[in-house]
């Protein structure tokens, strides 16, 4: 049979090679040509453990969560890591950074205040170490494998939880039943129980990572995780922390089945859940007064919550003073400002440091003025909308995390500062969550070439069974490299 296939099946029509008289035998065999053709590259698989971005998500949040006991040496390791995380991610760095780059807004309003703060040192210092914080998050939330990351998390805040265990203290409460509360390594309840919380949110998502990929040991490190950070929180007996905690838990086992759901049944419940946080935030002066009873109602604490009802209207005096553009970044609570030394001096604050309104909304007045307010309340709707539109349309469990976390902090922040603090684990996370809207950088499957360009082909030889006759019995294509593959025919495409 000169010049046809042997195998030529004649229902199928065939088809002739470019500037040949040669007919492939089916349409099909075009594709496993091209696919045959193809050069796969290999990929190294994702380690069992850690991967670079896990091990920095460690490295950071432990220099981040013992920070208040290592002091200088936390902000030198965290300035260190930072530089370091970025010269090991320097290939992705403009990708990270022209989608991500709307984060960079609020350490650069924070920057800009040192123009007209009452301390512009602080405020130049304090704002750099707000950048660095942020661009942290905004690397670990590009993170190719957001399980490794979580992961890295996961260990950080148990071993913080385990030493807080072993060595930690307790402090009084001196209101409704009184008493005293577990407050860990540092004076604090509310910073240890923020801590815990946190960690329990992390943890339950390392447990839903591990059961999907059957790996049992992180499965019984989540659950070993879980449970002394609950125990702690209830030690700490923080109410803004339970409150928080209750939403964020709650979310994240609402809103898990959703991955499995129709994208037009996510589509609904996200559009109903975003009205209701529309409306949460029109009336956010009566939900905040809500949570402050709920608090006292729940925990035995007196209206006041201890007081931030006073430091809140104080603080509206401050606001009148200035509020445009405020005091600048960190340049209230700072020695030798004397409405600082009054707040600290009422509320018994020996070391006159470490303090803030305990209201978002009103420590960003306060600094930054209603000019700083909409920028950071801009970048904010930004990242959230980025972060539901990305989960509707492609769910996973690493976004169930970051919008479960999100929301643990949304619900803090009527009585909590919540994302503005420099060098501050929950300020990254806040931040990290903001950013994990924007696609990943996906890791590439091991069956499937990093690129689809088909090799260049330099020449055709037709070779022959017995080297005399001139029927076509096979081909060979050689390729730049000079290799021969034999194949069925040549690729589709002949360069």
């Amino acid at each position: 049979m000169s010049g046809v296939w042997s195998d030529a099946r004649p229902p199928v029509r065939h088809r002739r090679i470019r500037g040949g008289e040669v007919a492939a035998p089916d349409p099909g065999a075009w594709r496993r040509q091209r696919a045959a053709a193809t050069p796969v590259v290999p990929t190294v698989a994702a380690p069992r453990w850690l991967d670079v971005d896990g091990m920095f998500a460690l490295a950071f949040f432990l220099s981040l969560l013992f920070i208040a006991q290592i002091t200088t040496l936390g902000a030198a390791m965290v300035a260190g890591l930072a530089p370091l995380y970025v010269f090991v991610r320097r290939k992705g760095l403009g990708r990270i950074l022209l989608r991500r780059g709307f984060l960079l807004l609020v350490p650069a309003v924070a920057l800009l205040s040192v123009v007209w703060s009452e301390a512009p040192a602080d405020s130049l210092r304090y704002a750099a170490e707000l950048a660095i914080t942020v661009i942290v998050g905004m690397l670990l939330s590009s993170a190719a494998s957001q399980e490794s990351v979580i992961r890295g998390l996961t260990l950080a805040f148990l071993i913080y939880v385990i030493v807080a265990r072993i060595g930690g203290g307790t402090v009084g409460i001196g209101v409704g039943a009184g008493g005293e509360a577990f407050s860990g390594l540092t004076s604090s309840k509310n910073l240890l129980a923020d801590i815990a919380s946190s960690g329990i949110i992390v943890s339950l998502a390392a447990v839903m990572l591990a059961l999907r990929s059957r790996a049992w040991i992180w499965l019984g490190i989540g659950a070993v995780a879980i449970g002394l950070d609950l125990f702690t929180v209830i030690s700490a007996r923080s109410a803004g922390a339970l409150l928080g905690l209750g939403m964020g838990l709650g979310a994240m086992l609402a809103i898990t089945p959703l991955i499995y759901a129709g994208k037009v049944f996510r589509g609904w419940v996200t559009c109903a859940v975003a009205l209701c946080l529309i409306a949460g935030g029109l009336f956010y002066r009566s939900l905040s007064a809500a949570l402050i009873e709920l608090g006292a109602s729940l925990f035995d604490k007196d209206p006041t919550l201890t007081g931030r009802t006073y430091l809140w209207y104080r603080a509206a005096d401050l606001i009148r003073e200035k509020p445009m553009l405020g005091r600048g970044y960190y340049a209230f609570w700072r020695q030798g400002n004397p409405d600082a030394e009054g707040l600290w001096q009422y509320f018994g604050i020996d070391s006159r440091s470490g303090f803030t309104f305990h209201n978002t909304l009103v420590d960003i007045l306060v600094t930054l003025g209603w000019s700083g307010a909409v920028v950071i309340i801009a970048v904010v709707l930004i990242g959230m909308i980025a972060l539901v539109r990305r989960f509707v349309a492609r769910p996973s469990l690493s976004l169930v995390f970051w919008i479960s976390l999100w929301l643990y902090q949304l619900a803090r922040t009527p009585i909590e500062t919540i994302g503005i603090a420099p060098f501050y684990f929950s300020s990254v996370l806040a931040f990290a969550a903001l950013g994990a809207g924007l696609r990943f950088k996906r890791p590439w499957p091991a069956d499937r070439p990093r690129s689809f360009a088909q090799p260049s082909v330099l020449r055709l030889r037709a070779l022959t069974t017995d080297g005399a006759s001139a029927d076509l019995a096979r081909l060979r294509y050689i390729d730049a490299g000079g290799a021969q593959h034999p194949t069925a025919g040549p690729p589709r495409h002949i360069r």
